[in-house]
């Protein structure tokens, strides 16, 4: 366990500052662009990339390729795993290629099907075709990215993985700021960035590659028998592992028909929920996923059961109160990190009421990423596919009937209600040899949840007390940041006043790291 904690603490820490760097991209995106017609066209164009790169970026290829990797590593030895990573790279890279020339001709087809309400209007549909194509070389650069983290992570090497998002928000950031100002049509500038942004994350990582001796080939052979074992999981592994991008990107593409701004509300609400997401969920189930496959690997199971147990209560420990927080300064923090420039009122409002209703589904998706890992590790394929399968199927009948109702509040609520149902079923189909204590899991977050409910309303009371909107936004963003620790601190002190068994594990690994 102390060995996780220090990875997931080092994977945690510099993931806080490519989310707080990403904050600020989005920040000043939503300050130059507001929630205008240039905003919903980027965001839906960016969309498809942002999903590959979580698909791919942020575990999923990991969840596919590490298990293998480990395999290969521990029972055949150095060169065969080397051997393999080379012919890995060099069929993604291929399949990369093509996929880049395909979308370049048919564009305008996965434009009408992921954005169907751009269709009718010439200048979005037009525009999102040309920024679509600026932005596919990025598609490549993901796919290559994502396998040196896939192998940098299985090897030991957490840091650097963690710090190449960090360089790609820097790039954005800094065309946001000094680039967009040149084009005609600023939002072509934002294209580009993506683009560049790709192209130095993926090179940060190639040294450190071949420091390891990954792409010294000792018997180069183009179709590793194991490649094929690797994309017979991946598949499934994108559509059990990555249900939430795809709800959020069918929400979006429901969102096209409704009014201009749309699109961009659901964008700044996901990426609300995605800090603490990432920040824990994601963190914890990319350290969690090597450490799980070697003792599978070694048939220690208890191990397993003891280590992802008390893993999970810990990062329901901390979401379940984010959770909370989001819902309690829905408004408040909206209006203290996009509110400035061209980001109006109601722009506020309506992604603050986003907010609210994709924040009730932290937890959940949270828990199907953390329990998709365990599934992995332990060569399940089968139940996370299914699970994947339920949480889409059911997302696209919510949506279909709450858009009308609900409007764009039904859609982000669709997903939060599908993601529960995906991990309920996750959550009961836990194979019975590992010997997780479930109860222990469920007590875990209802104790959380009972004290972040009352976390809930004192935190929202003091928003009311010392938050006013016409307040100096110096003044304004102290009293978001202060009613944040407020929050914070009452939490703690309450699982202190009860001596929380999660203080007690996350206690016993910070000592056992210092010794």
């Amino acid at each position: 366990m102390r060995k996780i904690l220090k990875n997931t603490a080092l994977i945690s820490s510099l993931t806080f500052s490519s989310r707080v760097l990403g904050v600020v991209r989005d920040a000043l995106i939503a300050m130059y662009f507001g929630t205008s017609s240039q905003s919903d066209v980027f965001f839906i164009a960016f969309r498809p990339f942002d999903l590959v790169r979580k698909l791919f970026s942020e575990g999923i290829l990991s969840l596919s390729f590490v298990s293998v990797f480990s395999e290969t590593l521990e029972k055949e030895g150095r060169s065969k795993a080397v051997a393999m990573v080379f012919s890995f790279f060099s069929f993604l890279s291929l399949m990369g290629i093509l996929i880049v020339l395909v979308g370049i001709f048919f564009a305008p087809l996965v434009i009408k099907v992921i954005a169907p309400g751009f269709v009718g209007f010439s200048y979005k549909y037009g525009l999102t075709i040309i920024l679509f194509k600026i932005m596919l070389p990025y598609f490549w650069l993901i796919l290559m990215s994502a396998l040196c983290m896939g192998v940098l992570n299985s090897l030991g090497n957490f840091g650097v993985p963690a710090v190449a998002p960090v360089v790609f928000n820097l790039v954005v950031i800094l065309f946001t700021i000094l680039i967009t100002r040149f084009f005609e049509t600023p939002v072509m500038g934002l294209a580009l960035g993506v683009a560049i942004g790709g192209v130095l994350q993926l090179i940060l990582q190639v040294p450190f590659m071949i420091r390891f001796g990954m792409l010294k080939i000792p018997s180069f052979q183009f179709f590793h028998p194991r490649v094929l074992t690797v994309i017979k999981i991946m598949i499934p592994c994108m559509i059990g592992a990555a249900s939430y991008q795809i709800n959020i990107m069918i929400a979006s593409s429901f969102a096209s028909n409704l009014g201009e701004g749309s699109v961009s509300f659901i964008y700044y609400a996901d990426r609300l929920v995605q800090f603490p997401l990432a920040l824990f969920g994601v963190s914890a189930a990319m350290v969690f996923l090597p450490e799980l496959s070697r003792k599978a690997v070694l048939g220690q199971l208890n191990e397993i059961a003891m280590l992802f147990s008390n893993g999970v209560r810990l990062v329901f420990f901390i979401t379940i109160p984010a959770m909370a927080g989001l819902m309690a300064l829905d408004e408040k923090i909206v209006a203290f990190l996009f509110g400035h420039g061209a980001f109006t009122d109601l722009a506020i409002q309506q992604t603050a009421e986003c907010l609210i209703f994709l924040s009730i589904g932290l937890w959940a998706f949270t828990g199907v990423r953390l329990f998709v890992t365990l599934y992995y590790a332990l060569s399940n394929i089968r139940v996370p596919f299914y699970s994947g399968i339920i949480t889409i199927s059911l997302n696209l009948i919510l949506c279909s009937l709450f858009v009308d109702t609900l409007g764009i509040r039904g859609l982000v609520l669709s997903v939060s209600i599908s993601a529960m149902a995906g991990f309920i079923y996750l959550f009961i189909n836990i194979p019975g040899a590992v010997n997780i204590d479930k109860f222990e899991i469920i007590f875990s977050a209802c104790r959380s949840l009972f004290l972040s409910v009352i976390m809930f309303f004192l935190v929202k009371q003091a928003a009311a007390f010392v938050l006013v909107k016409d307040d100096n936004p110096f003044l304004f963003g102290t009293g978001v940041v202060g009613c944040i620790c407020f929050g914070a601190i009452f939490y703690l002190g309450m699982n202190v006043l009860i001596s929380s068994p999660e203080l007690r594990i996350l206690k016993k690994g910070m000592v056992q790291n210092k010794s």
